[in-house]
């Protein structure tokens, strides 16, 4: 190399300008400029981690060669140490890309199967409010009838009782099925009553 070639080859540390002068040509380049710059700076970077770890790697032999008794642990250290970065690069890759795939599809299938579960959940609650329904109305009027009837019975026990047992007759012994509604007769009789005795 020629002491002229030597002086123009530009270094790392060269401060002038690489480009040429400003032209048309130089400022459609600009874009891939960058990014080459954005490379090269990588690669410096990635350049400059490697030095570090090998300068931790020398510190390390340094000190295994002052204290040999300390060999052992320190190299016991180290691979444990090892292991946890391992396993720790494991985890930052995260799921593999069938991994990824496969959540994917079972999510997918996930979300369907809930919003049928939704869809489900409203047509239950939509028949079951319609059973309770379904001929509730016909039965309250069916009670309401029973209650009434009740009641009657209760006025006509009362009103014809008093002749029944002049006779020696008993309603219960006549009727056997007032024998299943004596419980309800007698409050309904007292609920009839207590008017009168206000």
């Amino acid at each position: 190399m020629s002491e002229s070639e030597a002086v123009t080859e530009p270094t790392l540390f060269d401060q002038t300008s690489r480009e040429p002068a400003e032209s048309p040509q130089a400022t459609e380049a600009l874009p891939q400029s960058e990014a080459n710059t954005q490379s090269e700076r990588k690669r410096l970077a990635e350049q400059l981690e490697a030095l570090k770890r090998k300068e931790l790697e020398l510190r390390r032999a340094l000190v295994m060669a002052d204290h040999p008794e300390l060999v052992g642990a320190i190299r016991a250290i180290e691979a444990r140490a090892i292991a946890v970065s391992r396993a720790q690069a494991k985890l930052a890759q995260g799921f593999s890309k069938s991994e990824a795939r496969r959540r994917e599809v079972v999510d997918k299938k996930l979300v369907t199967l809930r919003d049928k579960r939704a869809e489900l959940d409203t047509q239950i609650a939509a028949l079951e409010g319609e059973l309770a329904g379904l001929g509730a109305e016909r039965l309250d009027t069916f009670e309401s009838e029973r209650k009434q009837a009740l009641e009657q019975l209760v006025i006509a026990l009362g009103t014809h009782v008093a002749a029944l047992s002049a006779a020696g007759l008993d309603a219960v012994g006549l009727i056997p099925e007032i024998a299943g509604w004596l419980t309800e007769i007698e409050a309904i009789s007292a609920q009839q009553r207590a008017p009168l005795s206000s």
